[in-house]
């Protein structure tokens, strides 16, 4: 009997031996370049944002100034926008949808993409 449990342990610890030989570097970590997100190919991750080129377009955020020539949206049922404070209102430019100041058009929220909002 002795010799069946001993016969088990060394035939359970050779089968074990490979499997922990195979990870030859448990903690190394991958590293990206600065600005890049995890999941992103390694030659994305060196491009602005991690996009293709011709793919990244200037998205305005927080704080940000329009352009004079953007587009007032003022039927907020049709892009199912909720009601606004007052002195705020909601803009288009090329293609996005941003809550703004109406004086000065300083963008408060970018709310999306135009095609999204109109589905």
């Amino acid at each position: 009997m002795k010799t069946d449990h001993a016969v088990m342990l060394v035939l359970a610890m050779a089968l074990a031996l490979p499997a922990a030989a195979d990870d030859k570097k448990p903690n190394k970590a991958l590293k990206l370049p600065p600005g890049a997100a995890a999941g992103t190919p390694p030659g994305l991750a060196k491009k602005p944002a991690g996009l293709p080129p011709g793919q990244l377009r200037k998205v305005y955020r927080h704080g940000d100034v329009l352009p004079g020539d953007l587009v007032w949206i003022t039927d907020y049922d049709k892009w199912r926008l909720p009601p606004l404070l007052p002195g705020q209102g909601y803009a288009r430019y090329d293609g996005e949808v941003y809550r703004v100041a109406r004086d000065t058009a300083v963008v408060l929220e970018a709310i999306g993409i135009v095609s999204d909002l109109m589905r």
